[in-house]
């Protein structure tokens, strides 16, 4: 009998141990309880398409990591860009040393997206030790707060759903609007402001000025960029109760109400005491860049207007490449290739099921994806700058995770 007791007692304790180390495992390492809506994933088809234009998601990502944060994965945070060593001796690899909390994000997304735990308890670790997040950017700390929450619904405890509320109060006020922060935008050099003025159909009289980057000069002002409202992360806030209810649709009316114009579908730089800007660094023409990462937070909710979708595609299908730059007066875009914002349209491809969008931009990137067998970054995305060859950081991460 008391055998029989024993055994129960021990069989009792046992199973209080075994319950309390599952719920302990659960608090400490089974994820926060939050419901988060997730950006669209690449299927098989898109995983082939990319695969099929040189693009493969396992050997960019290894190779990145490799290249970026040593073979090891000894370096913690990941560096903007690298540039490998040249063909003349004098020429050696060097890292930019410069790392941007938004490229710190991406990382951390990969590390989620890939269930590599102990790497991104890491990289959380470190984030939250080395950046001051008040002075960071708008959309730097949106970029964070993003992946953070991704981690959060993966590997998340108590405390990381706390240092989430104290990043939100950082970013947002007590009614989910986003704080304004230093801004710097174009003004023609006669002091004229003209890029507050909305175009009308067929007239530029206003805007044919200053069309040259060089004939304006810059300023500041104290407002919220449209393209750092992120309309997801903010949709993830309100349904977990880290922000007010309604903070979703005003956020939403701000960023539709920053379209340029029915002729012109494209979205402004900045929203400052009431009035949207356009222009950003040169007067009397929209920041292509900036305007289609605004359209990929709005895909990224179903509320890309398809004025705006069919005006993206016409030019990547059409044109060949984007400018940086949309002029009012010429209605082109011109200037510099706007290579930056490739992955976001294969994530607006993505969102709005368009495999024709996708496939070309995988065309575009695959013209400079490395194919040399024995150099450090084969299969990563490079750039030729001044004769070098340069790898950045959020090119590379985010069409891994357009791809992935």
């Amino acid at each position: 009998m008391r055998k029989k007791i024993a055994v129960i007692i021990i069989c009792a304790a046992a199973a209080l141990l075994l319950g309390g180390g599952y719920l302990l495992y659960g608090r400490l390492y089974g994820g926060a309880d939050i419901d988060l809506k997730y950006r669209t994933f690449a299927g098989y088809e898109q995983r082939k398409t990319a695969s099929d234009n040189g693009i493969v998601a396992d050997y960019l990502w290894m190779r990145t990591k490799q290249l970026m944060l040593g073979k090891d994965g000894d370096i913690l945070l990941i560096p903007s860009s690298y540039t490998i060593a040249g063909r003349l001796v004098s020429q050696e690899a060097e890292s930019s040393e410069e790392y941007r909390l938004s490229d710190q994000a991406l990382l951390l997304s990969m590390y989620v997206r890939n269930q590599d735990r102990a790497s991104a308890v890491r990289l959380r670790d470190q984030i939250l030790s080395r950046y001051d997040l008040e002075n960071e950017s708008n959309s730097g700390i949106a970029a964070f707060l993003s992946s953070y929450l991704e981690f959060c619904d993966s590997y998340g405890t108590p405390d990381d759903i706390d240092t989430v509320r104290q990043t939100v109060d950082i970013l947002f006020d007590e009614e989910g609007n986003m704080r304004t922060e230093r801004l710097s935008v174009a003004v023609y050099e006669q002091g004229g402001f003209y890029s507050t003025a909305e175009p009308q159909s067929g007239v530029y009289s206003t805007l044919e000025r200053g069309t040259d980057a060089g004939g304006s000069e810059m300023t500041d002002i104290e407002g919220i960029s449209i393209s750092s409202v992120d309309l997801l992360l903010i949709r993830n806030l309100e349904d977990n109760g880290f922000i007010p209810e309604g903070s979703f649709d005003r956020n939403l009316e701000l960023v539709t109400g920053a379209v340029i114009s029915e002729d012109i579908p494209l979205f402004g730089y900045a929203y400052s005491d009431g009035s949207y800007i356009y222009s950003h660094d040169t007067a009397a023409a929209v920041d292509v860049a900036e305007s289609v990462i605004t359209m990929r937070h709005l895909a990224e909710v179903g509320e890309l207007p398809g004025s705006s979708f069919a005006w993206l595609k016409n030019q990547v299908l059409n044109s060949g490449s984007l400018g940086a730059q949309y002029y009012y007066s010429t209605g082109r875009t011109e200037g510099d290739e706007a290579v930056d914002i490739y992955p976001d349209i294969m994530h607006i491809a993505l969102e709005t099921g368009d495999d024709d969008l996708y496939e070309r931009m995988c065309r575009y990137e695959s013209s400079r994806v490395a194919t040399y067998t024995s150099s450090p970054a084969l299969s990563m995305i490079f750039r030729e700058e001044n004769g070098r060859f340069v790898f950045y950081a959020r090119e590379n991460l985010d069409v891994c995770l357009a791809v992935t």
